[in-house]
């Protein structure tokens, strides 16, 4: 089985599942953002046997970046852990070798930071459960809260869903 895992109702509504692949992909929901609701929904079905290690797993959802502009939809290479209160260092998961996308996990919204790239909540912790993720990422803001509020951006999910189903299908 082939599961694709998103923050919220609203990211798992602009997924659109090709035909061909309806009876072998299932969503799910954590319904918030963060390693708590990432936590609590993925060892929970963990413990109740709903996931097994022959499925392939992905992420799809919005992030904030310094690097790409609003609306554009890329492949994440690597997973960082992002805190300012860690005081060892988390090491890089790799997730991609085609991309050279860094994505950043942190605990709050970025709205500033030292590294460039994009910038999540969840995807470090996803990766943590299954190493072998894979994810895209779709810029909803440039390190703005108030900007991700107001931003619509159709287009970037067809093409996010593009570039997720071709990672499927490899």
């Amino acid at each position: 089985m082939n599961y694709i895992l998103v923050a919220d109702k609203q990211e798992a509504d602009n997924i659109k599942i090709p035909k061909e692949l309806k009876d072998n992909v299932k969503i799910i929901t954590f319904g918030g953002w963060g390693d708590t609701a990432v936590i609590k929904k993925l060892s929970k079905m963990m413990l109740n046997h709903k996931l097994n290690k022959n499925d392939r797993f992905f992420n799809i959802g919005y992030v904030g970046s310094n690097e790409f502009p609003i609306g554009t939809a890329v492949t994440v290479g690597s997973a960082y852990k992002e805190s300012p209160s860690h005081t060892v260092k988390e090491p890089p998961i790799k997730l991609d070798k085609q991309s050279k996308v860094k994505c950043y996990s942190s605990l709050n919204f970025v709205e500033s930071t030292k590294h460039t790239g994009v910038f999540d909540m969840e995807l470090y912790t996803l990766a943590t459960f299954f190493p072998t993720i894979k994810s895209v990422k779709i810029v909803s803001d440039n390190l703005n809260y108030h900007e991700y509020k107001q931003v619509a951006i159709k287009k970037a999910w067809i093409d996010a869903n593009t570039l997720l189903f071709n990672l499927m299908k490899k």
